[in-house]
């Protein structure tokens, strides 16, 4: 921790009372339980809620305080020495942790034309959450899904296009100011665009986002595959070399400072797809239950990883008690 924090907390009305304290009892030992400082959030910040200084015995003598010319009662270095040895601060996320599960109509949870209501993975993973009695929130700007979805919030746009989802990202982040976003995006592009265009658009996608908030935690997940006797049928070798660079894009985003993490599902299959019996109506490209089972796993599995990377659990786990 800086010097020069430090010495703006002192300034602090709280800590000029324990100062101006100190300086009639000459010596005292104290007891510092938890210090909260409030921080007008912008998109450009950390997204903590406050600092907790740990609680910690901190002796401070009658010789460590000074006056400045003005008569204000204030420590001097010694005493910030002190503070700054032992006095730790730890970080923590708002709770509870705001996810966007951002995508098309796979994050919406369609399986097919006759059952677009189930909410695909989502009840899964947010039963996973509360299970872990971890407080999120799903945020975003849509809200559907059955009853066994404690949170019906998100950001998926059935039949939605990379190019499209980046047209309106910074809206939806600016709102919203998640903590964490879950992307799954590329299925409709198959039929669309070419491989080259598709790796151009999520490039830039990726890029939008940090951009407008660019201490969010980017998870990044390949698609799932698609049906090879899907129409066109080029479509299931685009998603299946979508995939393959999916890793050297988040690698090369990485490696320019840029918080992203690769969601790996490639091990999703053809029989985790609609049946092929609905080929005409569905296409083959979406999962069925067995395959949003899995994708619910993958998410939880990876956003468990990630906080537990930040150290934020100890959080979470405190914020319960």
């Amino acid at each position: 921790m800086s010097r020069k924090i430090l010495h703006r907390l002192i300034q602090h009305t709280v800590f000029t009372k324990i100062i101006f304290l100190l300086y009639y009892s000459h010596v005292i030992k104290v007891t510092i339980i938890t210090l909260s400082i409030k921080n007008k959030l912008t998109k450009t910040q950390y997204n903590f809620s406050h600092f907790s200084l740990t609680p910690v015995k901190v002796s401070i003598s009658a010789n460590y305080i000074e006056t400045n010319p003005s008569g204000d009662v204030l420590a001097n270095s010694d005493a910030i020495a002190d503070l700054e040895e032992k006095c730790t601060f730890i970080p923590e996320y708002n709770s509870p942790l705001k996810i966007m599960l951002l995508g098309d109509s796979i994050t919406y949870g369609v399986k097919g034309i006759s059952d677009r209501d189930s909410g695909g993975y989502r009840p899964e993973l947010w039963q996973k959450f509360v299970a872990d009695a971890l407080p999120v929130k799903f945020v975003g700007s849509r809200s559907e899904g059955p009853d066994t979805l404690g949170d019906k919030t998100h950001e998926s746009h059935p039949g939605w296009t990379i190019k499209q989802i980046a047209a309106s990202i910074d809206d939806w982040l600016n709102i919203a100011q998640p903590n964490l976003i879950l992307l799954m995006i590329g299925t409709n592009d198959t039929s669309r665009s070419s491989l080259r265009t598709m790796i151009e658009d999520f490039s830039n996608l990726i890029d939008k986002i940090t951009a407008c908030c660019p201490h969010v935690q980017l998870l990044v997940a390949s698609i799932p595959p698609i049906h090879p006797a899907a129409k066109p049928a080029i479509r299931s070798l685009r998603a299946m070399y979508f995939n393959a660079a999916i890793p050297s894009i988040v690698s090369s985003k990485i490696a320019q400072g840029k918080k992203i993490h690769f969601v790996d599902m490639r091990s999703l299959s053809i029989q985790d797809l609609t049946s092929s019996l609905s080929l005409d109506l569905d296409r083959g490209v979406h999962p069925n239950s067995q395959g949003y089972h899995k994708i619910a796993n993958f998410w939880h599995d990876a956003v468990l990883k990630v906080i537990s990377d930040r150290q934020t659990h100890l959080a979470f786990s405190r914020s319960q008690q």
